[in-house]
């Protein structure tokens, strides 16, 4: 036991070390869920067009995939487009019944036929869902 006065002890600061380790297992944390949220979505070839560049992407957002042979396709899981309608309103009564809550991204490939894409937006106007955006691919060479 040491009896002895603390005169001639420096005080030292603060140990900083394991907040730097907390952050850095944030960051990695956030590097990879950020990574599997795109793994959710399909290669699909979208047309090109010049969109909004500062996009940000919702927690909620639903993404439906139209592929060039007509195949529907939510969380990578094919579903027809009754069962699309149905996913779409367990999402509306998931935020209170608001349809106008439901954040949604459609993303059709640019061969697939434009009747799959209209049927289903005539289902979700149908719904009340009356907000959604289409999925694009930036166009080569294009502005910055």
């Amino acid at each position: 036991m040491n009896l002895s006065p603390r005169t001639g002890r420096k005080q030292r600061g603060f140990d900083l070390t394991p907040m730097i380790d907390v952050v850095l297992q944030l960051i990695i944390f956030f590097l990879f869920t950020s990574q599997f949220s795109q793994l959710i979505r399909s290669p699909i070839d979208l047309p090109e067009q010049p969109g909004e560049k500062n996009a940000a992407v919702a927690s909620g957002l639903v993404v439906v995939d139209v592929r060039r042979d007509g195949t529907i396709l939510i969380a990578n899981e094919p579903v027809s487009l009754d069962g699309a309608v149905r996913t779409l309103q367990a999402e509306i009564a998931k935020r209170g019944g608001d349809a106008a809550a439901v954040e949604l991204l459609i993303r059709a490939d640019r061969a697939a036929r434009a009747a799959t894409v209209n049927d289903l937006v005539d289902r979700l106007a149908a719904l009340g869902v009356r907000r959604w955006q289409v999925g694009t691919a930036d166009v080569p060479g294009g502005p910055p």
